[in-house]
């Protein structure tokens, strides 16, 4: 992990929420427990973030957490420990179940090979994961003001619809999907005037993104500069705009998240 990925995971605002008190996310935990197989004992949930799922879990599993943020970890009630998901310090087949929740979204290349490769080979038995439900990155972008590098602020560098996690595992096969959270609009849009749009409002990153190129983190007092830019004639002639473009461009409506349980394919002869 870079420096200014650990400066943006290490921050506290991102994991001190309580997820469990946001309904959507209380849904998307339960959703998940829900799905848990009835043989599953031990788990592993790889990339546990503050433990929002792992201390949800039932009495009678055999939990452990792992993430690469010292500062996630501290939320954590199960036992967890600081590790890289690209290098699992356990033996194959070590647990019926490992769980990887809104984590793969995040992991860039060469990495993401590595940890999809760690999540099969350490289960005995299931995988399950959610991710964004065909997020569209492109539409998040945000400039930063010091070098002009386009990011997501959120660190989403990679997309997932349901074709492609039918494909995830090699040694997996996907048993169960369903579409989890809020429905929600997805624009359609022209890009290139979206792209226009983006460079005039300067596209302002939020108070906890970290730019991957220069570490730049915006200031309250800088956001509050970033906000007022955005405020004028052409915003006042985008908003009456705006009813015109839905009608061109109609959205889709899709649930927030994607959950999936995965099977070991050689199950049965294990059985």
């Amino acid at each position: 992990m870079t420096r200014f990925e650990r400066n943006y995971y290490d921050q506290a605002e991102l994991w001190e929420r309580d997820l469990l008190s946001i309904p959507v996310e209380r849904e998307r935990i339960t959703s998940t427990i829900e799905l848990i197989p009835s043989d599953v004992r031990a788990v592993l949930d790889a990339g546990c973030g503050n433990g929002a799922f792992l201390n949800s879990l039932p009495d009678g599993y055999q939990a452990v957490g792992l993430d690469f943020s010292q500062e996630a970890l501290k939320y954590v009630k199960a036992k967890a420990i600081y590790v890289d998901i690209a290098a699992l310090p356990f033996e194959s087949a070590s647990f019926d179940l490992v769980t990887c929740l809104e984590v793969l979204e995040h992991l860039p290349s060469g990495v993401f090979e590595k940890a999809v490769s760690e999540l099969q080979r350490v289960s005995k038995r299931y995988i399950i994961i959610s991710v964004p439900n065909d997020e569209d990155l492109d539409f998040h972008l945000v400039i930063c003001p010091a070098c002009r590098c386009w990011y997501n602020p959120y660190r989403h560098v990679r997309r997932f619809d349901s074709e492609k996690l039918k494909t995830l595992f090699e040694h997996f096969a996907l048993s169960e999907l369903k579409e989890v959270g809020p429905l929600e609009p997805r624009p359609q849009y022209n890009r290139f005037l979206y792209a226009a749009y983006r460079l005039w409002r300067n596209a302002s990153p939020p108070s906890t993104a970290v730019c991957p190129q220069c570490g730049y983190q915006p200031t309250v007092g800088e956001l509050s500069v970033f906000t007022a830019k955005s405020v004028g004639l052409l915003s006042y002639a985008l908003r009456l705009l705006k009813p015109f473009a839905k009608i061109i461009w109609r959205p889709q409506w899709r649930r927030r998240w994607l959950l999936a349980l995965y099977v070991r394919k050689d199950l049965g002869e294990q059985l």
